[in-house]
């Protein structure tokens, strides 16, 4: 079918909802791009789904009244509309993150990519942080979750719908039925899980089809409560007015447009990110949307502010721009070494207009409108698989670290240094020296921390004297259960190396043979946090009584949210290590003097600063690397070949520790 104009599709267009779109999408961008000048601007993602779910069943509703609907033409004109701009979106920021973005950042953009264009992006989201959280500064395509709801939701409901009006139900009752069930869903799931209430479909639904709920009404109940309307205007007319008024219902409707427009304004300035949302909160931009939309296009506000040409324009494009801006703005975020200025972000709002427009014009209203139907169709599907299908290559292929940037981070380590990093292995036992010889143990005990010290330990201590025993795997989390050691891991790949890890502690004759145990694992100084290493050591000191036990503590580290790795930092601030120091903190200790209380008098613990003991001064002059390698491998673990370096002077300096050295 060849259509003429861009809103025959809905027969009675009204300017205003295209000046609602805009007022909701400007919120959100001004969220983002400022988001203390407007704390509760996120709403108006609630703003769309309410008009979503209104224009929809109004077409649905119509045609199923009429005879004439038809699935086919339903999710055509979903796929014209949708489909151009994401597509475009999603490609710019495949090919941007190319040229920008280092391994892990590309793979993870990679896997939102294709979860953008399969339309599930809520639930790769939902696993994986709050949409509050600040780690979503970093996914340029955080803000899908909304558009894979609302995809969703055009699955379910016209589907839903359509047995329904076969069956002869009463598609009020439907629609109040399953609104009632999400809004229950959504208000008890705020109390248990706020992220997965925040991304779920049911607990978001009843947005939508609130909207369901007042479309129905327009459509079979329209001009039905006449009588009703004129005297509640008749009524305002005297309250406010000092002369008789016509009871033509305007006065009633430009109150509800009113009122509907302080929900709004009292939603975008009282709501923020710390609350509950969405939840009973999620009420008031919802009502709001409804009575601005219920007061039609004749209500002062809807037909001065909401139908202006300008406000209108950004509604037409206001699909684009929320596509845009989101990805320009984090991708900014992620390129920049600190917070990007005021001037640096208007100049992103401003571009993210332009590339709306273009968009729009060059790509959305040409592919929505005019003939080849069916080829554009063919088209617009083929590249959307395409561009999953390329998502989910990147993903899998663990962000194509063949790319130009990724060499820069390479080549920061030469490849005789690098070596001690690439070959540690899986394995969570390393052996320094000869087992045969039945030397004393230096048994080195840990997490993924423990897997750098171990090796360099193997270079620090004297192995014609001793032996260092390294037992350690990434992520493994130990405690005491029932008089045995037991080690599970944070990620469920892990356990079954971590299992490993516990069964070596428990029965290896090796505990009985260490002269001295050095515990190396994240934040050990926390013991007020970590009392369970208590009872592990002591668990292994009653193994062997005679043994010694040393807990290191760390060097700088980084903030992960903000940098997630010295490397990077360093290629994208184009310097040396010595700028991961400049924004590096020396982590607190936490309550050491208070934790040495807690052991057996009988133990011999020392606790060994290592940051206080290479860099006493703690400033910008400490040592950032060693050969060429930067004393981080990511934002805290520290590279072997630094600690190689350092660390013998660390035991020269320490009584207890001295007599290990070479």
């Amino acid at each position: 079918m060849t259509v003429q104009h861009p809103h025959l599709s809905h027969p009675k267009y009204r300017p205003d909802i295209d000046g609602l779109r805009a007022i909701a999408v400007l919120a959100v961008v001004a969220f983002h791009a400022f988001p203390a000048a407007i704390k509760g601007g996120f709403i108006g993602v609630d703003v769309f789904f309410v008009i979503s779910g209104y224009l929809i069943s109004t077409i649905i509703f119509e045609n199923l009244d009429r005879g004439t609907f038809s699935f086919a033409e339903f999710y055509a004109r979903r796929i014209k509309r949708i489909f151009p701009s994401l597509i475009i979106v999603l490609v710019a920021c495949c090919v941007f993150g190319w040229f920008t973005l280092l391994a892990d950042e590309f793979k993870q953009l990679g896997k939102h990519i294709a979860a953008g264009a399969g339309f599930l992006s809520n639930f790769v989201l939902w696993n994986e942080a709050g949409y509050f959280d600040n780690s979503s500064e970093t996914k340029p395509l955080l803000h899908l979750w909304s558009l894979g709801i609302e995809e969703q939701f055009y699955v379910v409901w016209p589907l839903l719908l359509w047995l329904a009006w076969k069956r002869k139900f009463n598609l009020l009752t439907v629609a109040v039925l399953v609104a009632a069930i999400s809004f229950f869903l959504n208000v008890k799931g705020i109390k248990q899980d706020v992220t997965a209430t925040f991304y779920s479909p049911q607990t978001r639904f009843w947005e939508l089809l609130s909207g369901s709920l007042l479309a129905w009404f327009a459509v079979y109940k329209k001009g039905a409560y006449k009588n009703i309307v004129g005297k509640l205007d008749r009524l305002l007319g005297l309250i406010i007015y000092r002369e008789n008024q016509d009871a033509d219902g305007r006065t009633l409707l430009n109150v509800i447009s009113f009122i509907g427009t302080f929900f709004l304004v009292y939603g975008f300035w009282r709501i923020n990110k710390e609350f509950s949302f969405p939840g009973k909160w999620a009420l008031v931009p919802v009502v709001g949307t409804l009575l601005i939309i219920l007061a039609g296009a004749g209500a002062w506000i809807n037909r001065t502010i909401l139908s202006n040409k300008l406000v209108v324009w950004f509604g037409l494009i206001s699909f684009p721009l929320y596509l845009w801006h989101w990805p320009l703005l984090s991708f900014l975020r992620m390129i920049e070494v600190e917070a990007p200025s005021r001037n640096m972000r208007i100049a992103v709002v401003a571009l993210s207009i332009v590339l709306s427009w273009l968009t729009y014009v060059l790509v959305e209203r040409p592919m929505r409108f005019g003939g080849h139907g069916k080829a554009k169709l063919a088209v617009l599907v083929g590249l959307m698989t395409v561009v999953g299908f390329a998502g989910y290559n990147i993903y899998i292929r663990d962000g194509l670290n063949f790319r130009p940037i990724q060499k820069q981070v390479n080549n920061l380590f030469p490849a005789e240094s690098r070596a001690y990093e690439l070959n540690l292995g899986a394995s969570f036992r390393n052996y320094y020296g000869n087992p045969d010889a039945k030397k004393p143990i230096v048994l080195v005990i840990g997490d993924s921390y423990a897997t750098n010290w171990g090796v360099a330990l193997g270079h620090t201590v004297n192995l014609d004297a001793y032996d260092v025993v390294n037992v350690s795997y990434l992520g493994c989390s130990v405690s005491l259960e029932s008089g045995r050691i037991v080690a599970k891991s944070t990620a469920e790949k892990h356990d079954k190396n971590c299992s490993a890890f516990g069964s070596f502690l428990n029965d290896s004759s090796v505990i009985n043979n260490a002269t001295a145990l050095m515990l190396v694992s994240h934040r050990p100084f926390e013991y007020a946090a970590n009392t369970f290493r208590f009872d592990v050591i002591k668990f292994l000191v009653n193994k062997n009584p005679k043994i010694d036990v040393f807990v290191f503590g760390n060097y700088f580290q980084l903030n992960p949210v903000d940098f997630p790795s010295c490397e990077k930092l360093m290629v994208k601030a184009k310097k040396g290590a010595e700028v991961c120091l400049k924004y590096a903190s020396y982590p607190v200790q936490g309550k050491k003097i208070e934790s040495e209380a807690f052991f057996p008098k009988d133990m011999n613990f020392s606790y060994i600063d290592f940051g206080q003991a290479v860099c006493p001064a703690q400033n910008a002059t400490c040592p950032s690397s060693y050969d060429g390698v930067p004393f981080m491998t990511d934002w805290n673990h520290l590279t072997s070949a630094f600690l190689i370096h350092y660390l013998p002077d660390v035991f020269k300096k320490n009584e207890a520790l001295k007599k290990f050295v070479r």
